[in-house]
């Protein structure tokens, strides 16, 4: 998937994080608060903050451990909620550990690692209703 960009969302408060898969075409939007979309902002605008943000902080603590962030999949909706996992390489073995999607997306794009979604999180866009 790549990251389209960040706009604010019609008629409310939040703030919509535009996806779309590069191969099939098909796009995900997922909806957000101020400060989650300020953080995957930084990253698309190449800005460099003074000091490091809490983002840039996980990555320096992956490094610091010897760790890499090697992808990250939006990999499910359930009740209008997204949620994601971060694939992440120690010691020769891969670790997973749940996210939300905002903070995988704003860590991929400072990473620069590849960002997928799964057929359940890109059908769970079909709904009516406003996904988180």
């Amino acid at each position: 998937m790549e990251v389209l960009g960040v706009t604010a969302a019609q008629g409310g408060d939040q703030i919509a994080v535009l996806l779309r898969s590069k191969v099939l075409r098909r796009e995900l939007t997922l909806f957000v608060g101020p400060f989650e979309a300020q953080s995957i902002a930084v990253p698309l605008q190449q800005i460099t903050p003074p000091r490091p943000l809490t983002h840039d902080l996980i990555l320096s603590l992956l490094t610091s451990l010897r760790s890499h962030l090697r992808r990250i999949i939006i990999s499910d909706v359930k009740e209008n909620t997204y949620y994601a996992t971060l694939y992440i390489e120690a010691d020769g073995k891969e670790i997973t550990v749940d996210s939300r999607p905002s903070d995988a997306i704003a860590l991929a794009l400072r990473a620069g690692v590849p960002i997928y979604a799964n057929n359940k999180a890109l059908n769970g866009a079909n709904s009516n209703q406003l996904p988180r």
